[in-house]
């Protein structure tokens, strides 16, 4: 059987093939389906419908990936979700992204990852016959994007503060992970994640290859992103000590909920033993800066913190791959991030160079000579 569809690049009407029935009622009802699925009367049959449809069917990619899906969709809703399949076409969409590009709102990558979930989500209409074709498949990406304004670099505390909050971190239930935290750079979903297993406390070793994170309200469990974030990092051994300190502690807390301890085997805990939400873990860390009378930071400042004294005391380049593997991060990444840590490394370096010329550069003697000469 067939109804009346329409060609989406070159905006003709043709006839869409929806299958064989076996009998005229059956035919019938499948007609009134498809038209009610390209009703543009309501929501079913726009482009907001779907790429909604679309990351709902996306059950074979983690939650963390599903997030930044969904992500998308709500701005593909937002710039062009009210516009009709059956009217959707190259133009609309390229001109979408024009516009994308040329606001300043959005990263070259970021309008890619948009991009990526539109043409996906057409490219299922057509497999299944909603489409004729995919009008964005041949949409290419803007040449140009204008850069995004540059958000206000993450404030770090001098040491001077770092011990003040060490010390201020001394009696609390979570010291000796908070410690960890501004001494070592964890992110705050592998702090959260972490597993005494993980810990090797006699060697100095601690093994990161999980995060915990909230998604809508949720706890979701991930798996390092990449290699680098999965990693064995050594801590020193008064870290070491901070931390069995902690567990001992924790030993006392478990004795005290009796039955209603349930063991998940984490450093960072609720008094019963389960796992600790992260915007309660903000908030606790908050309540404690204030408390100590530091400038307000949040786990991401006390990483950004840990970062740039760990860069700065970095003696060679050797050194600075080494805090890199400690953070997570590629050199290069390092290097980008953290350039503005290193001023006094960078001029050492120019001296350095300037002194293999013996003093003399360009023609500044000659000019030197020549004016001594002219004087006399």
């Amino acid at each position: 059987m067939r109804v009346d569809g329409v060609d989406t690049e070159t905006g003709k009407h043709r006839p869409r093939q929806l299958g064989t029935y076996p009998s005229q009622r059956a035919a019938k009802t499948a007609a009134s389906k498809a038209a009610a699925d390209a009703d543009v009367g309501g929501e079913r049959g726009t482009l907001g419908w779907l790429v909604d449809r679309w990351v709902a069917s996306r059950t074979d990619v983690g939650e963390g990936t599903r997030s930044q899906y969904r992500w998308a969709a709500d701005h593909i809703k937002e710039g062009i979700g009210s516009l009709r399949l059956d009217r959707l076409d190259r133009d609309d969409i390229a001109t979408w992204f024009e516009t994308l590009a040329g606001a300043g709102h959005f990263a070259r990558r970021s309008i890619q990852i948009m991009r990526t979930v539109l043409r996906a989500a057409l490219e299922d209409a057509v497999e299944e016959g909603t489409l004729r074709r995919n009008p964005a498949r041949r949409v290419p990406m803007p040449r140009a994007v204008a850069k995004v304004a540059k958000a206000k670099e993450t404030e770090a505390w001098d040491e001077a503060e770092v011990r003040r909050f060490v010390d201020a971190v001394g009696e609390h239930r979570w010291s000796g992970p908070m410690v960890l935290l501004v001494l070592y750079g964890l992110r705050r979903s592998e702090l959260l994640a972490l597993r005494w297993s993980d810990l090797d406390l006699k060697a100095g070793r601690v093994v990161i290859d999980e995060g915990l994170v909230s998604v809508r309200g949720k706890q979701v469990w991930t798996e390092g992103k990449n290699a680098r974030s999965r990693r064995t990092i050594p801590i020193d051994k008064a870290t070491a000590a901070a931390l069995v300190d902690h567990r001992r502690f924790q030993a006392e807390e478990r004795l005290l909920a009796g039955p209603d301890w349930e063991d998940w085997d984490l450093v960072v805990a609720t008094k019963t033993g389960r796992p600790i939400d992260p915007t309660n873990f903000s908030q606790t860390l908050a309540r404690v800066i204030k408390a100590a009378d530091l400038p307000t930071l949040s786990s991401h400042g006390l990483r950004h913190t840990a970062a740039t004294h760990m860069v700065r005391q970095a003696k060679d380049v050797g050194e600075l791959r080494a805090v890199a593997d400690i953070l997570g991060h590629s050199p290069d990444m390092l290097m980008r991030v953290y350039a503005h840590a290193m001023p006094d490394s960078l001029q050492a370096v120019a001296d350095r160079i300037g002194k293999r010329s013996g003093g003399r550069v360009g023609l500044g003697q000659a000019v030197a000579d020549l004016d001594a000469e002219r004087r006399s």
